[in-house]
């Protein structure tokens, strides 16, 4: 993928769909380096992290955060 076109992939259908951190900002825009420091404030989506390095995201998990950060206001 072209790191600098701006078109996100949709989340895969299948809420199981496991998607590696290094994989997330196709999908979200955002950068593992961020991913990472979220999971170790306790921040952002929920992931599994396999071994002493892998870590990925359930499709599901990435949906369901996406729609805490839904918002009305800026107020």
């Amino acid at each position: 993928m072209n790191t600098h076109d701006p078109a996100l992939l949709p989340l895969p259908s299948d809420d199981d769909t496991l998607i590696r951190r290094a994989d997330v900002q196709a999908y979200l825009g955002i950068a593992p380096q961020t991913l990472a420091r979220w999971a170790h404030e306790g921040q952002g989506p929920r992931f599994i992290k396999m071994g002493s390095k892998l870590v990925a995201y359930r499709a599901g998990d990435l949906r369901r955060w996406l729609e805490t950060c839904q918002i009305s206001s800026t107020i």
